[in-house]
């Protein structure tokens, strides 16, 4: 019978590799056999349909077919394109790809897998690193401590302005004494332009707008936010020759985005952008305020109960 929710999927990344250390504790690459598990379920159990239909389903307020499922992928890494499309096109699953344009095809990581490797390399037993007119003391004895101090350093630095950020993090590096920028961890690579074109294939699979830089939209300035908006926005369409009407908030929690942002996207002609705050979306839902599940991230469970039983 018809159904009042929909649920929007949101992924980031696809591993086949085994972890050295504390890299990937989060679960943000979903090793590739439980990927094709939950992407098999989606196609055999759910209604599997992409996210434009979603969206404009629940805004017009129609009933959606039972267990419609969206799939989406944030970010820019390369093994979306190598390991999760030849899963997506398999099962005959549509996504949308959410890309941040400053990380294609220049060998540039995210400052949060930097952080991540950093201090998963570090062989100090603590580092103290001041700004700001504080000081924070990060134990790293052991990968538990390791972890704690990746997930409080992201915390602080994500409110941080991006040059000043930029700086904290080289103090971390002369802090540690690791220079190494994890060119060897294929989980950080991040794709190039042909990735991105071999994704863009509508009607099945769509890509969309995820900023320049990464950049939380809410913490920038008016003029920055143009700036990451339309930068990324005429970069795709210069690259993959069509209008972008698809975007999504870096970050993605209710703090991360406003009216002033969701104003300036409409202005360069967006009409979906999701958030990532968790949750399901019911009928009536607002395309700039949708909800998605980060299934595998930090142990969040792929939402359907009957998933291991018939999968």
């Amino acid at each position: 019978m018809p159904d009042s929710t929909g649920v929007i999927l949101l992924y980031h990344g696809v591993t086949d590799t085994l972890s050295n250390g504390i890299e990937n504790f989060s679960g943000k690459h979903m090793n590739a056999q439980e990927f094709e598990r939950q992407i098999r379920f989606i196609s055999q159990k759910c209604t599997p349909m992409s996210l434009r239909t979603i969206a404009k389903l629940l805004e017009s307020g129609h009933l959606l077919p039972p267990r419609s499922v969206a799939v989406t992928f944030d970010d820019t890494f390369k093994n979306v394109r190598t390991l999760a499309l030849p899963i997506l096109i398999k099962y005959n699953v549509p996504a949308t790809f959410f890309i941040s344009t400053g990380f294609v095809g220049n060998g540039r990581r995210f400052w949060v897998d930097k952080v991540e490797h950093i201090l998963n390399l570090c062989k100090h037993k603590f580092i103290r690193l001041d700004f700001e007119k504080k000081s924070l003391l990060f134990h790293l004895t052991n990968s538990k401590e390791k972890i704690i101090a990746v997930r409080a350093a992201k915390s602080i630095f994500k409110r941080l302005k991006p040059a000043y950020r930029d700086q904290v993090i080289d103090s971390l590096i002369k802090a540690t004494g690791i220079t190494d920028n994890g060119d060897s961890v294929s989980n950080y690579t991040n794709m190039d332009w042909e990735d991105v074109r071999m994704l863009d294939r509508p009607p099945l699979f769509e890509v969309g707008g995820h900023t320049v830089n990464h950049e939380i939209l809410s913490y920038l300035t008016m003029e920055e936010v143009e700036n990451e908006i339309r930068g990324c926005i005429e970069e795709l369409e210069l690259q993959l020759g069509h209008l972008i009407d698809l975007f999504s908030y870096p970050e993605g929690q209710i703090e991360h985005y406003n009216e002033s942002v969701i104003k300036q996207l409409k202005v360069y002609g967006i009409k979906i952008c999701p958030t990532a705050i968790v949750g399901t979306n019911r009928i009536g839902e607002n395309p700039f305020h949708l909800k998605r599940i980060m299934a595998g991230f930090m142990g969040i469970s792929f939402p359907f109960q009957s998933y291991l039983s018939e999968s």
